[in-house]
C-alpha cells in the first residue's frame, strides 16, 4: 500500500490542481469561443481519442498485464518497449489508412451541420499520433511504478499552456485557425515530455532480447491484445460517441454546449483516474502472485473511498449548479441538466471502484471485452432514442444508463467468479451522511454567485467531512484527512 498511497497522493494533487485549472479553462472557453467553435474543438478531441484507442492495437492492456513478466531494469525489461513501439506504429499506420478512406465521408457528413469541424480536420491524425504514443509511454511508465510524470504533464502542465493559448486568443492576437494549431501543439506536448523522461531515466530500451519471450507468452499477449482491441475500441466508442452523435443529429453548436457541460460533469471522475494510474500495475502484480485476497482488499477500499469522494463532489455540484450556470454564457443554459445527469452517472462509476481494472487483469479478461461490446450497442441505441426527445440531455441520460448497466454487470461478475462483494454498512453510512449534508443548502439564502459558492461549499463539505470523521465511515480516508488537519493543529 505504500507505493499506492505515495503515488496516488501525488497523482491526486496534480489531478486536483489540474481540475481547478481545467474548471477555469472550461469557463473561459465558454466565454471566449462560440458554441460552434467549442463544438469543433470537442469533436476533434473525441475523434482523436477514438482513433488513438484503436491505434494502440490493445497494447496498453498487454503492458498492464504482462509487463511484470518482463520487468528487469538491468536487462532493459527484455526489450518490452521495442514491442510496444512497433505494434503502436503499425496500429497508427492502419488508422491513418482508414482515415484516408473515411475523410471524404466525414467531410460530406459534416458539410451542413458542422462546417467549422471540416476546417480543423487536418489536425486529426497528428493529434491521434501524439495521443496514442502518450498513452503507450504513460502505460509503460505506470507499469514501472512511475505514474506521476504522466499526471503532472497531462493534468497540470498541459492545462497551464492551454490557458496561455486561450489568453492569446482572448486578446485577439490570433484567429481561430491559429488558436486550434497552438491548442493542438500544447495538447501534444506531454508526449514529448514523457519521451524525454524515459530517456533521462534510462528506460529507453528498444533492443529486443532474443529467446526471452516463449511461444506461450507471445500467444497470451496476442490473445489479450486482440480482445483489448475490441474492449478498448468499444470503450472509446462509449466515451466519445455522445459528442459525435449530438453533432450528427443536432449540429456542432449543440455539440459545443455538450462539450462544456461534459467537462464539468466529469470532474467527479478525477480521483478515480489518479488512483487507476497506479492501481492497474498493483492489481496485475497481485494476480501474477495469485494473491486474490489482496485484490479483494484493494477492491473494497477503492469502492468505499471513491464512493465518499465521489458523493462529496456530486453534492457539491448539485448544491452549486445554479451558480455554475451563472459563470458561463446563457447559450450554454441547456447544459445544466447534462451536468447533473452525467455527474450522477459518473458517481456510479466512482462507487464501483476498480472493478474494470480487476477483470481486465484477471484470467477472465475476455469477459471485459464482452461487457464493453454490449455497452456500445446500448449507448448507440439509447442516444438514438433519447437525443430526439430530450436533446443534449438525452445523450447524458444515455451515457448514465450505459455507465450504470456496465458497472452493474461487472459487480455481478466479480461476485460470481471471485465472491467479491465490496460494500458494507459503511457504504450505507456514506450515502446517509451525504443526504444530511446536502439538506442545509436548500435553506441557505441566495448571495452573489462567488460568495454563494463559498458558503454552500463550506457548509455542505464541512458537514460531510465532519460526519465522515465522527462515524469512521472511511477508515483509510479518515487517516489521511486527520493527518492533513493536524498540520493546522486541528484534531477531530
Amino acid at each position: 500500500m505504500g507505493i499506492i498511497e505515495k503515488q496516488a497522493t501525488k497523482n491526486a494533487i496534480y489531478s486536483y490542481l489540474g481540475a481547478g485549472l481545467g474548471f477555469f479553462t472550461v469557463m473561459w472557453l465558454a466565454h471566449v469561443l462560440t458554441t460552434a467553435e467549442n463544438g469543433a474543438r470537442g469533436l476533434l478531441i473525441s475523434y482523436s481519442a477514438l482513433f488513438a484507442q484503436f491505434a494502440n492495437l490493445g497494447f496498453i492492456s498487454v503492458t498492464n498485464r504482462f509487463f511484470p513478466y518482463f520487468r528487469n531494469k538491468e536487462k532493459g525489461h527484455h526489450g518490452f518497449l521495442f514491442y510496444a513501439l512497433i505494434v503502436t506504429l503499425i496500429g497508427f499506420l492502419l488508422c491513418y489508412i482508414i482515415f484516408i478512406f473515411l475523410q471524404p465521408q466525414l467531410i460530406e457528413n459534416n458539410q451542413e451541420k458542422s462546417p467549422l469541424f471540416i476546417t480543423v480536420l487536418f489536425y486529426l491524425m497528428p493529434l491521434t499520433f501524439f495521443t496514442v504514443f502518450f498513452n503507450i509511454f504513460d502505460s509503460y511508465l505506470r507499469a514501472g511504478y512511475n505514474s506521476v510524470i504522466g499526471s503532472f504533464s497531462k493534468d497540470f502542465l498541459q492545462r497551464i499552456f492551454i490557458l496561455i493559448v486561450i489568453s492569446i486568443f482572448a486578446l485577439k492576437l490570433i484567429d481561430f485557425k491559429i488558436f486550434i494549431l497552438l491548442y493542438i501543439i500544447v495538447t501534444c506536448l506531454p508526449t514529448i515530455i514523457l519521451l524525454c523522461f524515459i530517456i533521462v531515466q534510462k528506460e529507453w530500451h528498444v533492443k529486443p532480447v532474443k529467446g526471452f519471450m516463449s511461444k506461450e507468452l507471445r500467444t497470451d499477449m496476442i490473445k489479450l491484445g486482440t480482445y483489448s482491441i475490441i474492449a478498448g475500441g468499444a470503450g472509446a466508442v462509449v466515451l466519445n460517441i455522445d459528442a459525435i452523435m449530438i453533432n450528427s443529429i443536432l449540429g456542432e453548436a449543440k455539440a459545443g454546449v455538450y462539450s462544456i457541460a461534459f467537462q464539468i460533469g466529469t470532474i467527479i471522475l478525477i480521483p478515480a483516474r489518479s488512483l487507476y494510474r497506479i492501481m492497474t500495475s498493483i492489481v496485475a502484480e497481485a494476480f501474477k502472485k495469485d494473491d486474490i485476497q489482496e485484490v479483494a482488499s484493494l477492491y473494497k477500499k477503492s469502492c468505499n473511498n471513491q464512493l465518499a469522494i465521489g458523493i462529496l463532489l456530486f453534492i457539491g455540484i448539485y448544491a452549486n449548479i445554479d451558480n455554475i450556470m451563472q459563470l458561463i454564457p446563457k447559450e450554454y443554459a441547456s447544459g445544466k441538466n447534462v451536468i447533473l445527469v452525467l455527474s450522477l452517472g459518473y458517481l456510479i462509476e466512482m462507487a464501483t471502484g476498480i472493478n474494470q481494472v480487476i477483470i481486465a487483469n484477471s484470467k477472465y479478461y475476455r469477459f471485459d471485452a464482452f461487457f464493453v461490446f454490449l455497452m456500445v450497442g446500448l449507448v448507440i441505441i439509447a442516444n438514438l432514442i433519447f437525443i430526439p426527445i430530450y436533446g443534449i440531455t438525452g445523450s447524458a441520460i444515455a451515457t448514465a444508463i450505459t455507465v450504470f448497466a456496465n458497472n452493474f454487470l461487472r459487480f455481478i461478475f466479480l461476485k460470481i467468479k471471485y465472491q467479491m462483494q465490496p460494500y458494507d454498512f459503511n457504504s450505507l453510512k456514506i450515502i446517509l451522511i451525504a443526504a444530511v449534508a446536502i439538506l442545509p443548502s436548500f435553506f441557505i439564502p441566495t448571495f452573489d454567485k462567488y460568495i454563494d459558492i463559498a458558503i454552500r461549499s463550506s457548509v455542505v463539505g464541512g458537514i460531510f467531512i465532519l460526519l465522515i470523521l465522527k462515524t469512521e465511515a472511511t477508515p483509510e480516508l479518515n487517516n489521511k484527512i486527520r493527518k492533513n488537519l493536524k498540520r493546522f493543529s486541528i484534531n477531530i
